[in-house]
């Protein structure tokens, strides 16, 4: 196998679990740099974190890649974002992502049928979710609950868990 392949590629053919550590990362720091984010296919993505490892899922979120995997899912969120179930109230959501002493913070605005996302946490939040990184990926490819991450407490949620519940309605995520 070549040392990086196309990550819809990947995602339509190739088991995760078949690439070592340093394949996947390869190719998903591939497909981010040199590729149009865009480009990658939610449901193949979805697919590519539904079939690999927990452990292979951890090496990614401490890896280089890190950044543009989240760059990339927080970049498209708002394509995703359904107003139904909505106010037209402006409604702030925090997410932080934490593993270790690492934490990537991404502030999601939603108003009128639309959402906005920006890198950093500037706007006091109606509701906060932190979680590590291999559940942020689940959640945000529609590979976990997040009741059942909140009630097993790898998802924290501060603010308003009522309006965080219905967040999950907010989004139309692809999944695999």
């Amino acid at each position: 196998m070549a040392d990086t392949v196309d990550i819809n590629e990947l995602g339509r053919s190739v088991d995760p679990k078949s690439l070592s550590d340093e394949q996947l990362i390869s190719t998903l720091g591939t497909a981010l740099r040199d590729g149009n984010a865009k480009d990658v296919d939610p449901s193949l993505f979805a697919r590519l974190v539904k079939t690999a490892s927990k452990q292979q899922l951890a090496t990614v979120m401490s890896s280089e890649v890190r950044r543009p995997v989240l760059e990339a899912i927080f970049g498209r969120m708002s394509e995703f974002y359904s107003s139904k179930g909505a106010s037209g109230n402006r409604q702030v959501v925090h997410w932080h992502i934490k593993d270790g002493s690492t934490t990537d913070s991404f502030q999601t605005v939603m108003q009128n049928g639309t959402c906005t996302v920006t890198e950093g946490t500037d706007e006091e939040a109606r509701t906060a979710l932190t979680m590590p990184g291999t559940e942020f990926l689940k959640v945000a490819t529609n590979n976990a609950n997040p009741v059942t991450l909140f009630m097993t407490r790898k998802l924290k949620v501060s603010g308003d868990v009522g309006f965080a519940t219905a967040l999950q309605k907010m989004f139309q995520i692809p999944s695999a």
